[in-house]
């Protein structure tokens, strides 16, 4: 697996997934993941921080998932320990946010509800 590069001078900036494009293939599947992931679980409004962490966390690694099982798939070499690790890392993840959805809340606000009511 490549390695991160080092800075040579000045400060480390972190990166995260709102600092890409978005563009690429893989960059689609871990946001597409991740929304649906959010929904299965009654919505982003509803998440801890902790789920929200895992839900990206499991996106990222299912979006790694999808890129070595592609590269397989077209007749190209990839790291079994690595597609192995990854798998069951995702599936970790995944048991611990939950594997069943969770209903939304639809119940209204009750001032809005009386307000639509009124009008």
């Amino acid at each position: 697996m490549p390695t991160l590069p080092l800075p040579d001078k000045g400060k480390v900036r972190l990166l995260s997934l709102s600092d890409l494009d978005g563009r690429t293939n893989a960059a689609k599947a871990a946001r597409a993941l991740i929304a649906d992931l959010e929904s299965d679980l009654g919505g982003a409004d509803r998440l801890s921080a902790a789920e929200r962490a895992l839900v990206v966390r499991a996106a990222v690694t299912g979006a790694m998932v999808e890129h070595l099982e592609a590269t397989w798939l077209s007749g190209g070499e990839y790291d079994v320990a690595a597609y192995t690790t990854l798998a069951k890392l995702q599936l970790r993840l995944l048991t611990a946010l939950g594997l069943q959805r969770r209903p939304r809340d639809v119940t209204p606000d009750l001032t809005d509800y009386v307000a639509q009511a009124a009008g």
